[in-house]
C-alpha cells in the first residue's frame, strides 16, 4: 500500500473514532440565558386562568442567570416587600432549561429541593418557557412526602434594558467566605449551613443569605452595579427582610480581585434609632471576602 493511500485511511479512521467518542460531542450551551431577565406575562393556572397577565408597575419581577446559576424575585416596589423567591443552579439539557432549587421564599413551600424542567425558546429577545412544578404532601398513612398535584408554569421574559458593563471580572457566582465589622477587627467565617451566595450578571448583583439546611431566607439585596478603575458601585432597588436606609441608595466599594477573590470595603447607609425613639442615619462598614464559586 502506497504512503499517501495509508495516511488516508489512517485519517478518516482517527475521524470516524473521534467523530463517535462521546466526549467529543459538544456540550448544550448555557451563554444564550446568562444575564438578567424581566416578566413580562404568565398564565395563572392555578387561579383556573388560561389568559395571558401582567404585573402592575409597582411590581419589580426579574431574574438572574450566572453561567450555572439562577436566583428570581418578586417584590413590590411600592410598599417595600418581597413578595416570592427562589433560586440555585440550573443546566440546558436534552432542549430541556432545568432549574435545580436551593432555596425559596416563602417558606414551606414544596418547591424547594425539586429540579423542574421547561421547555423554551428564544424567540429575538425573549425568553418563553413552559414546566410543572410538584406538589408535595404529607401521606397520611405513611407519613412520606409524596406528589398530590402539579402546578403549570407559563411566562414571558425579555431582558433588561440596561447596558451590559464592559469589565467580566466581577461576572459570575461567588460565595462570601469571611467578613468583619472593624476596620481593626478579625475576620469571621460563615458556620457550614450558611449559604450566603452573589449573583453578577452583565447588568445586575443579587446576593441571598439563606440557610442550606433548613427553609429559611434571612436576607436579600438586589439592584444595578459598575465596575471600573478598582471602583465596585450597588444602586440597590430590593431589599429584604426590610429597609433600614439601604434602598436606592448607591454604594461604593474599594474592590480588589485576585485569584479568584474578591475583596470589597465600603460604607453602607444604616438608620439608627435612640432611646427616644428618633432615627438618625449612619454608615455601616462592609469589608467582605467573596470566593468564585465552585460546583
Amino acid at each position: 500500500m502506497r504512503p499517501q493511500i495509508f495516511l488516508r485511511i489512517s485519517l478518516a479512521a482517527v475521524a470516524i473514532i473521534f467523530a463517535t467518542t462521546p466526549q467529543s460531542q459538544p456540550k448544550p450551551s448555557n451563554k444564550p440565558l446568562i444575564g438578567s431577565w424581566k416578566l413580562t406575562k404568565y398564565i395563572p393556572y392555578s387561579d383556573g386562568s388560561k389568559e395571558w397577565k401582567e404585573y402592575g408597575d409597582s411590581i419589580i419581577y426579574q431574574k438572574h442567570l450566572t453561567d450555572h446559576h439562577f436566583v428570581w424575585y418578586k417584590y413590590d416596589e411600592k410598599n417595600h416587600k418581597l413578595l416570592g423567591m427562589g433560586g440555585g443552579s440550573y443546566e440546558v439539557k436534552n432542549g430541556k432549561y432545568i432549574e435545580d432549587i436551593k432555596f425559596f421564599y416563602p417558606p414551606g413551600s414544596s418547591e424547594l429541593g425539586q429540579a423542574i424542567p421547561f421547555d423554551f425558546d428564544l424567540p429575538k429577545n425573549e425568553w418563553h418557557h413552559t414546566g410543572y412544578a410538584k406538589v408535595m404532601d404529607i401521606d397520611d398513612n405513611t407519613g412520606k412526602i409524596v406528589v398530590v398535584d402539579s402546578n403549570k408554569i407559563e411566562e414571558k421574559w425579555v431582558r433588561t434594558d440596561k447596558t451590559p458593563a464592559k469589565n467580566l471580572m466581577v461576572q459570575g457566582a461567588w460565595d462570601l467566605i469571611s467578613y468583619r465589622d472593624k476596620k481593626d477587627g478579625h475576620y469571621i467565617e460563615y458556620p457550614e449551613y450558611a449559604g450566603y451566595i452573589k449573583l453578577i450578571t452583565p447588568t445586575h448583583f443579587t446576593w441571598v443569605y439563606y440557610n442550606k439546611n433548613d427553609d429559611v431566607i434571612y436576607a436579600a439585596g438586589s439592584g444595578k452595579y459598575s465596575y471600573k478603575n478598582g471602583k465596585y458601585s450597588e444602586t440597590i432597588d430590593m431589599i429584604y427582610p426590610e429597609d433600614n436606609g439601604q434602598l436606592g441608595a448607591t454604594i461604593v466599594f474599594d474592590a480588589d480581585i485576585q485569584n479568584n477573590k474578591w475583596k470589597h470595603l465600603g460604607e453602607i447607609p444604616l438608620y439608627v434609632e435612640d432611646s427616644g425613639g428618633n432615627k438618625s442615619q449612619q454608615l455601616s462598614l462592609i469589608d467582605e471576602i467573596w470566593k468564585a464559586h465552585q460546583d
